[in-house]
């Protein structure tokens, strides 16, 4: 079974994603037919969908961490499962594509004047 697999079962099973259409334009942010293309190939993530899945997954756990303060703690399962997915993302990109870090969404640099 391949990461993008995985990664796909993780999150049904923690109610996260409904179908494959979802996971690829909302996580992946790809078409609506690119998961069920890759699980038919036995293809797993690109660079650009591992990387673009993880961003979905951070901000997805920052979001889910602020709403369980709230909640009395009712959604560590859901986050630890997103940190799971984290951890196999950034371990993905550095075995496959020697990849160790990636800079998410940084503010960009201000200009003195």
């Amino acid at each position: 079974m391949t990461l993008l697999e995985q990664v796909y079962e993780r999150l049904v099973e923690h109610d996260l994603v409904q179908n494959g259409e979802e996971f690829s334009t909302n996580w992946c942010g790809k078409s609506k037919s690119w998961f069920g293309e890759r699980k038919h190939s036995g293809r797993d993530f690109s660079v650009t969908a591992a990387i673009d899945c993880m961003r979905s997954v951070q901000l997805k756990i920052a979001t889910l961490r602020l709403s369980n303060r709230r909640m009395g703690g009712l959604l560590e399962a859901e986050i630890r499962g997103l940190d799971e997915v984290n951890t196999a993302l950034k371990a993905f990109l550095a075995e496959q594509h020697r990849i160790t870090e990636v800079a998410l969404d940084a503010e960009p640099q201000r200009k003195m004047l």
